[in-house]
């Protein structure tokens, strides 16, 4: 399992790119404005991230993503996600791809972010992610190494961004 996060680690580095390989307007905003800046974290971050203990670049890179979009709320199931009432970004956290149909139901929202974690862990991980990124509503999808991102914007074409953090 090391050998193969190694390998991946390598092949993504090769492969990444920085704002500057990035033509989508959204995208750019996104990597410019949110995950290249230094955050402050939320309470909402710091309650949510309590019990997942995570190592302190991924928890700056989800702080980085929770204060760019503002996130309404955190949401550990994708149920609760279909019954969610307000109106603001709501992220479906994911800590472990291994039961990943579900998202293939997701209701397909414009402010729904789902973010997986450990996509590059284990080979049949990453084969599940490449699955989900070819799911015909995933507009945008994000691999960030550490965590894979998928935005559901219907106004956008459908493109997918390795970028380094």
């Amino acid at each position: 399992m090391l050998f193969f996060k190694l390998i991946t680690r390598i092949q993504f580095l090769l492969t990444s790119t920085n704002q500057h390989g990035v033509h989508s307007p959204f995208v750019f905003d996104f990597v410019t404005k949110g995950l290249y800046q230094k955050s402050l974290k939320s309470v909402l971050l710091n309650d949510f991230t309590a019990s997942l203990k995570l190592p302190k670049k991924e928890e700056k890179i989800l702080a980085n993503i929770f204060n760019y979009f503002n996130i309404a709320s955190v949401i550990p199931n994708p149920k609760e996600l279909e019954n969610s009432l307000d109106n603001g970004y709501k992220i479906l956290y994911i800590n472990n791809i291994e039961n990943f149909e579900f998202v293939k139901t997701l209701p397909y929202s414009s402010k729904n972010i789902v973010v997986i974690h450990r996509i590059h862990t284990q080979k049949s991980n990453l084969l599940k992610w490449k699955d989900l990124c070819k799911n015909p509503n995933a507009t945008v999808t994000i691999d960030l190494f550490y965590f894979g991102l998928i935005f559901f914007r219907k106004t956008q074409a459908k493109e997918h961004f390795k970028i380094r953090v």
